[in-house]
């Protein structure tokens, strides 16, 4: 029998007879701790997943375009239509924005960005077309004075399709601020874009609406889409090297969706790692109730292995077998908390939905009770609902590699834990703990 196979054996044997003369307790509770805290690390990175990717795809599908190339004057059509030819290119479009105050039937003025883009926009952007959900009416910005309206603005105006909407624009292009112009615009389509800054304070127009009401001159921002966001840099580079042989690196800008979006996508990679720290904790009171259950058991086993030692075996060997307890340890807490993070991560809503139907179902049976004595416990517990949140249920999205890597440092933990606590095998003599016995 070599080295690796006896200590396995004597691992093995050492971790069943101690669970059948001294209970399961310890165990269970190592084992039990480190799945709660991977199963809770998981699904709470999942959510946040869900709500980030979402947050993300809402603003460079709608808003920002995965790369803008920017400038202070009209740029040569022949070097635009090159950029379409650019590796990766999905889509490529003109835009302007003019900030302006909607007017409607009813209410209060309301702060809207018009952003001027072609006709057939949601023909040539497919990802604007898939995150543009047209609730009622249609993306029909023909004619020379249409709109599509946010919902929630519409809402705000008092408006609906076929009305129309008076837009005091404050500043654009070469208007005057001191004799801001009016023009009253017909509501086409109402739109949801699952973002509510959007839905709130947006609507969009045509690029001939924006020049001939708002007197917006010709477009110098152009918008890329890529097939893949995370390839900005090689399509960056591609058009840069097509700016220079026009002569127009010095006179435009290639801005990329990481560098428009610092800002906000920084905080959220910030939010990411804060929650992942403080719940990381976890494994910090889990490895530390593996180390003392341990050093537990290595007290409890001081003759034993004084016996193993007394046979040949060296300090560096009898240490592996403990170790290799606590790696049995954190493998199957590791196991069974990523199959618990998975289940729930993927079914969070019916997750909520049969949380809410425990708690409502005790709040009913406490209103029985305690009904006679004047009390009434209302049932309409929920922990999520659409009546507060702007989305219709809760997002999730599992990212490969960080649940590996949430298995992984649970695995890792229970067996540094348990490295920590066999130390004390090598202090263990022998001859002292054999004289007497």
């Amino acid at each position: 029998m070599n080295r690796l196979n006896w200590i396995w054996f004597v691992a093995r044997r050492h971790f069943r007879t101690r669970r059948r003369e001294k209970g399961h307790t310890a165990a269970v509770l190592s084992v039990s701790g480190l799945a709660v805290g991977v199963m809770t690390l998981v699904a709470v990175l999942a959510v946040m997943n869900g709500f980030q990717f979402s947050t993300i795809e809402g603003i460079l599908e709608v808003n920002s375009y995965h790369l803008r190339v920017e400038s202070s004057e009209p740029m040569p059509t022949a070097m635009v239509a090159r950029f379409g030819s650019v590796p990766g290119v999905s889509a490529v479009l003109p835009f302007v924005e003019v900030q302006s105050l909607g007017r409607g039937l009813f209410g209060e003025p309301q702060a809207s960005l018009l952003r001027g883009v072609p006709q057939d926009a949601l023909e040539r952007d497919g990802g604007l077309a898939a995150r543009l959900d047209i609730v009622r009416g249609e993306f029909d910005l023909s004619g020379g004075d249409t709109v599509v309206l946010g919902a929630e603005l519409a809402r705000a105006l008092g408006v609906t399709v076929g009305d129309s909407v008076s837009f005091l624009t404050l500043s654009s292009g070469q208007i005057d601020v001191r004799r801001p112009r009016e023009s009253a615009l017909f509501v086409t389509g109402l739109f949801r874009s699952g973002f509510l800054d959007y839905d709130r304070g947006w609507g969009f127009i045509s690029l001939d609406t924006a020049g001939d009401r708002f007197e917006v001159d010709e477009q110098a921002t152009w918008g890329i889409k890529l097939h893949d966001r995370f390839a900005d840099r090689r399509a960056a580079t591609a058009l840069r090297a097509i700016l220079a042989e026009y002569g127009w690196e010095s006179r435009a800008e290639v801005v990329s969706w990481r560098t428009f979006n610092r800002a906000i996508f920084g905080a959220l990679r910030v939010e990411k790692l804060m929650m992942s720290l403080l719940i990381g904790l976890i494994f910090v009171v889990v490895g530390a109730n593996i180390y003392q259950a341990l050093r537990r058991s290595v007290s409890e086993r001081t003759e034993e292995i004084a016996v193993i030692k007394a046979m040949g075996a060296p300090p560096g060997s009898v240490r592996l077998v403990f170790v290799i307890e606590g790696l049995i340890i954190g493998l199957l807490g590791g196991a069974l908390g990523m199959a618990a993070g998975l289940a729930v991560s993927v079914n969070i809503n019916e997750v909520f939905a049969f949380a809410e139907v425990i708690v409502n179902g005790l709040a009913d049976v406490a209103s029985l009770l305690l009904y006679p004595f004047g009390f009434f416990a209302a049932s309409d517990f929920a922990i999520f609902s659409p009546t507060y949140f702007y989305i219709e249920e809760v997002p999730s999205r599992v990212v490969l590699w960080e649940a590996a890597g949430i298995f992984l440092f649970a695995f890792l933990s229970a067996g540094i834990a348990a490295l920590g606590a066999s130390a004390q095998i090598t202090r263990i003599k022998p001859s002292d703990v054999l004289r007497y016995q």
